[in-house]
């Protein structure tokens, strides 16, 4: 099993590193791409999306953006609470840990978003297509990008932390 997954994740870095680069010729151009080209197009080369899938999990994205923008908002204003109130001139120790606490429940949430999404796109997925989006997202919980990360290597508050051997 451990084989398989690794197996399917050296081909899906080399896919992503690859196809993009192939892909290059057939790409619109930044005007013309609309809000599902870029990171999800690579998703569905990646995956091997039929039209009907491409379609119904656009569909699905288009129908939650709208709470995962909500969430985002969140998390902003609570980053902005956080950032002034530690650089005020005394910082009120319990209103800083209330914000860390609701910091925290935020990204909770969203983390149950994040799942619940993944999971309503893998119920569209034939088998080997499941294979692939589970390495895929094990790629991204370990920081390592495809394509819904953002790059290689950890980034903070993303997964676990890196092991200190």
């Amino acid at each position: 099993m451990r084989e398989t997954i690794l197996a399917v994740l050296g081909a899906g870095v080399l896919a992503l590193v690859v196809g993009p680069v192939a892909g290059i010729a057939q790409t619109p151009p930044p005007g013309k791409r609309g809000p599902w080209m870029g990171r999800a197009d690579h998703m569905a080369r990646f995956l091997g999306l039929s039209e009907q899938q491409q379609d119904e999990i656009k569909k699905l994205m288009e129908d939650r953006r709208a709470d995962r923008q909500a969430m985002w908002e969140k998390l902003k204003k609570n980053r902005e609470a956080m950032q002034q109130a530690l650089e005020s001139a005394n910082p009120d120790p319990a209103a800083v840990g209330e914000l860390a606490i609701e910091a925290h429940r935020l990204r909770q949430q969203e983390q149950a978003l994040r799942d619940a999404q993944d999971k309503a796109i893998r119920d569209l997925l034939t088998a080997d297509q499941k294979v692939k989006f589970d390495a895929m997202k094990a790629l991204r919980e370990e920081g390592m990008g495809g394509p819904r990360g953002g790059g290689f290597g950890p980034r903070p508050g993303r997964g676990p932390a890196p092991s200190q051997q």
